[in-house]
């Protein structure tokens, strides 16, 4: 089985010369501008609530009507198809957020915070799951190292 380190680089020159994963911290607000904004377990629900940012031009609410009227419509332009859209989330989060930064966080693997044996069923879902996730982070990683401006380069072939 081909791992992401054995089949993927670190490019250089768009990670500040190194070749490994790199965090550092920077306190500069215009350059924490330009790092990847992601999130935390309350800020996650945060986003989740909110959805993405309305189209601006437009307000935010609506004036109430003269007459009652007994909807159960809220003033808010929003709708469900709106708050689907990942993507317009992302950009939200992109926007707006406070953890900032070079490179995501690794994600937790399954099952490491159980405590206790798993039995047999358990693991095999927790294999299950770690393989999915395995999975999605390779297909991430194709597809920045397919883009010219990624942060990854495919490896070249060694020949024996």
């Amino acid at each position: 089985m081909d791992t992401i380190n054995s089949r993927f680089s670190i490019r250089k020159d768009r990670n500040n010369g190194m070749d490994f994963q790199y965090d550092a911290v920077v306190r500069n607000q215009k350059e924490r501008k330009h790092m990847l904004g992601s999130d935390c377990e309350c800020c996650h629900e945060y986003y989740e609530a909110v959805g993405p940012l309305p189209p601006s031009g437009q307000p935010l609410w609506r004036s109430p009507t003269k007459r009652k009227s007994h909807d159960s419509h809220h003033y808010l332009h929003t709708s469900d198809n709106d708050k689907e859209n990942t993507d317009d989330v992302e950009e939200h989060k992109q926007l707006i957020s406070r953890h900032r930064h070079h490179w995501h966080r690794p994600k937790t693997p399954p099952g490491y915070w159980d405590i206790g044996f798993p039995d047999t069923q358990e693991v095999l879902d927790i294999n299950r799951r770690a393989a999915e996730m395995h999975k999605r982070k390779l297909v991430d990683v194709e597809v920045e190292a397919k883009n010219n401006n990624g942060r990854y380069a495919e490896r070249l072939p060694r020949t024996p």
